[in-house]
């Protein structure tokens, strides 16, 4: 019966992330097919789909992604066949199996800092799983391909593992691999993993000293010097890409001119306006955003890119409470060894996401910061309730339960609502829906023996074109070796002109020049005339159109819409 709880609670957290995997979050993003034909592509040929031997970086569309997605994928693809729903499995299982080890890790926490932490025998270890389980951000984050969301499940267990080594030596090896992998699933974890193990270094350094800590230390210095040999393979280039201090010069020029002009000295206006002083404060502003109630419980993120739904907060309300439950903790308590490092693991999360350009309330850049967050909410609401419990009545105490049982089922059915039902309509354009679907209306033969000229506007549309059709990896390889993106100073494959995979040809659409030609036209409506009527459309879920598919030999086309 001791485990009954935990059981339902991974059965409960397995069917939020699995249960209708291929039809939400609505859409595929074209990162998600390119994981996935990476995937394919190492499974029949041993190599990535521009023909890397088992590639440490994948090239993917000259955004260089870290290769751990891909890789636990092939043997899902092996086994279910090379799908959506088995290109997405890996993120849900690994989404589930962080549930399982957040009940691990706090366990073990609480058989050393809190014996005798608990509520009518729901234990602080039970509370903090369940609270992953139903995440709004967790729940979101876990059902596409993913990659940020696998270090919820691999930075815990590293943790965890370390903490059982603390005890045992044999599992700091486990540890120190674990980390190790965690290093190539996400660029943030790049930076996050190595705090993180160091700070357990520093705060268990008398549980770890002498000679059994050298082989795990070894281990994952290896692991963290391949990183960073990664970065002259292309991983590097993404991180210079992405950082604040690239769109800095600007405003820091401007800002220098502007207070010479008011009798600045030039050596004083320099350095006083430069652009690790812009950086600098663009940091301090973006890394404070991800502890603001507007990203946690009311907005949310920013972008519909990641399967997240705008306007609804990452937690819900009631974990506001929580958390104000934890600061009177910290102010209150002395901390753990334990605590101490999973309040540095949620602190030091949100540094990559503060350190990137972007619209802000990046919830995938910052999701490192799950479960970390949960863990501190689920003991501030133990916390809370223990002390309630020595002020009020058995009876008044029953009643709080109650009722915080009614509030929590509520807003978790008010979230499923949301997210099955109304996702659909607001995230289609951001996960750009239609563009599978577009490529399985070709993989079916149509147009077999016309050429096709698909719109770059449909961002990276080549991927979708080898996922629907499962085009073959040998034959993608050769086709890809034209494409001299980089040789021509661009950063991503679809900044060229044109390319070509078999009879598509990816470019922008020119409506005069193509209009009398014999090859079929795909694109965004808007680069077809307003009175235009397609061939063929299709739709987002509210019904504004998507894509249209257009025959230039049918006369349809140049009839007026009334």
């Amino acid at each position: 019966m001791r485990k009954l709880p935990i059981f339902l609670i991974v059965v409960l957290a397995f069917l939020l992330r699995v249960l209708w995997l291929e039809s939400y979050p609505v859409g595929f993003t074209p990162d998600e097919a390119s994981f996935g034909y990476d995937a394919y592509s190492l499974l029949m040929t041993g190599k990535d789909q521009w023909g890397h031997t088992l590639p440490l970086v994948l090239e993917s569309f000259g955004d260089f992604k870290s290769p751990f997605y891909s890789y636990i994928t092939v043997p899902l693809i092996a086994i279910f066949g090379f799908t959506k729903f088995a290109t997405r499995l890996p993120n849900a299982l690994l989404g589930t199996g962080a549930v399982l080890v957040t009940y691990l890790l706090v366990r073990e926490i609480r058989r050393v800092s809190f014996k005798k932490f608990e509520i009518l025998n729901l234990k602080l270890e039970t509370v903090a799983s369940f609270l992953l389980a139903i995440s709004p951000w967790h729940v979101m984050m876990s059902r596409g391909a993913f990659e940020a969301n696998l270090t919820t499940f691999l930075l815990p267990l590293g943790i965890y593992l370390f903490l059982l080594g603390s005890k045992n030596a044999k599992y700091l090896i486990l540890s120190a691999i674990v980390f190790g992998l965690n290093l190539f699933t996400y660029h943030s974890a790049k930076f996050v993993t190595p705090l993180v193990f160091t700070s357990l270094i520093f705060i268990f350094s008398k549980e770890i000293s002498g000679k059994k800590f050298i082989v795990p230390a070894s281990i994952f210095a290896a692991f963290l010097a391949l990183t960073i040999y990664t970065f002259s393979l292309g991983a590097g280039s993404r991180i210079s890409d992405v950082s604040i201090l690239k769109n800095s010069l600007g405003p820091a020029a401007t800002e220098r001119i502007f207070a010479g002009s008011q009798g600045v000295p030039d050596f004083l206006a320099r350095l006083m306006h430069n652009k690790f002083q812009v950086a600098g404060r663009q940091f301090i502003k973006n890394y404070m955003s991800y502890f603001s109630p507007h990203f946690l419980f009311s907005d949310g993120p920013s972008e519909t890119t990641y399967g997240m739904i705008p306007g609804r907060g990452v937690l819900y309300w009631f974990e506001s409470i929580f958390l104000v439950g934890f600061v009177i903790y910290l102010l209150r308590e002395k901390l753990s060894k334990e605590i101490k490092v999973i309040i540095i693991w949620l602190f030091i999360s949100p540094v990559p996401a503060a350190l990137s350009i972007g619209p802000g309330f990046a919830a995938n850049r910052a999701v490192i910061m799950v479960p970390a967050i949960q863990i501190i909410s689920a003991l501030g609401g133990m916390y809370l309730f223990n002390s309630l419990k020595k002020v009020v009545g058995k009876r008044a105490f029953k009643h709080s339960l109650s009722l915080a049982t009614l509030v929590v089922a509520g807003l978790f059915i008010f979230f499923l609502e949301d997210y099955f039902v109304q996702s659909s309509r607001k995230a289609a354009q951001g996960m750009l829906y239609g563009n599978l679907e577009l490529a399985k209306i070709f993989s079916q033969g149509t147009y077999e023996n016309r050429s096709i000229i698909v719109g770059r506007s449909l961002s990276e549309p080549h991927i979708y074109i080898a996922f629907a059709n499962k085009t073959d990896p040998s034959v993608y390889q050769n086709e890809t070796k034209p494409w001299n993106y980089k040789q021509e100073g661009l950063k991503w494959v679809d900044q060229q002109p044109e390319y070509k995979l078999g009879k598509f040809l990816f470019k922008n659409i020119d409506w005069n020049s193509e209009r009398h030609k014999s090859s079929i036209l795909v694109g965004r409506p808007n680069e077809f005339p307003y009175e235009l009527i397609p061939t063929y459309a299709i739709y987002y879920p509210d019904g504004t159109p998507s894509i249209y598919i257009v025959d230039p030999l049918e006369k349809i086309y140049a009839e007026k819409i009334n």
